[in-house]
């Protein structure tokens, strides 16, 4: 799909810059973020952990210190170059070039699948492809662990495609434009997507921050 590769082309080239942009090297920004944090680990407390799209390993850094591992995997190795000048856990924390919509090369035993700021971007079209090659590579019983950002005023702008996927258009450093998906689902349309696979769907809000967290339990 072409608007998969070119938002893995923004992706890529943003590397550098992502962690300024998104304010994760603001003390004020990650201490609004703190209730988010807390959740997530909360979630994931021992667990061994895929994650999916974990660019630059901001929440990588923060659930590791809880997590027993985490294979983090990004389509781009650019945001794994700035995740390996982090000091994180190497101890517990792997790093892995990895397609989310084939992860059919990832190897390891998973309990738990952590993705920040992912889901939003995949398709509508994609979504249940996506879900079973995560689930395929998870035990039965796993937890799935979702964080999003909320609608904001840039909901309201944008335009849709024919599938009904809301896109943006955002600018890189060079002065570059790409468009990327970035679909805000509803509690209801949430848990309408995750009920065949969970009987047990969480959804916690975090309006001071834009955040929403959805988790649920894989079906054994």
């Amino acid at each position: 799909m072409e608007l998969v590769e070119e938002m893995q082309t923004y992706y890529g080239k943003r590397a550098p810059v992502y962690d300024n942009s998104m304010g994760y090297d603001d003390h004020g920004t990650v201490k609004s973020l703190e209730p988010v944090i807390k959740r997530i680990r909360g979630l994931l407390d021992g667990r061994k952990i895929l994650e999916i799209a974990c660019g630059p390993c901001f929440w990588t850094q923060r659930v590791s210190e809880v997590a027993e591992s985490i294979l983090a995997t990004d389509f781009n190795d650019s945001t794994l170059d700035q995740a390996r000048r982090k000091n994180l856990d190497w101890d517990k924390v792997a790093l892995q070039c990895a397609d989310a919509y084939d992860l059919s090369r990832v190897q390891g035993v998973f309990d738990a699948a952590l993705a920040v700021d992912w889901f939003a971007h995949v398709p509508r079209s994609r979504f249940h492809e996506f879900l079973r090659g995560l689930h395929g590579r998870l035990q039965a019983g796993s937890i799935v662990v979702l964080c999003d950002q909320s609608p904001g005023v840039e909901s309201l702008s944008g335009m849709y495609d024919q599938e009904g996927n809301h896109l943006q258009t955002r600018d890189l450093p060079d002065g570059s434009k790409c468009r990327v998906i970035k679909n805000f689902l509803s509690e209801l349309e949430f848990k309408e997507l995750f009920a065949r696979y969970s009987s047990h769907v969480e959804i916690a809000s975090y309006p001071e921050c834009r955040r929403i967290v959805v988790s649920y339990t894989l079906k054994t």
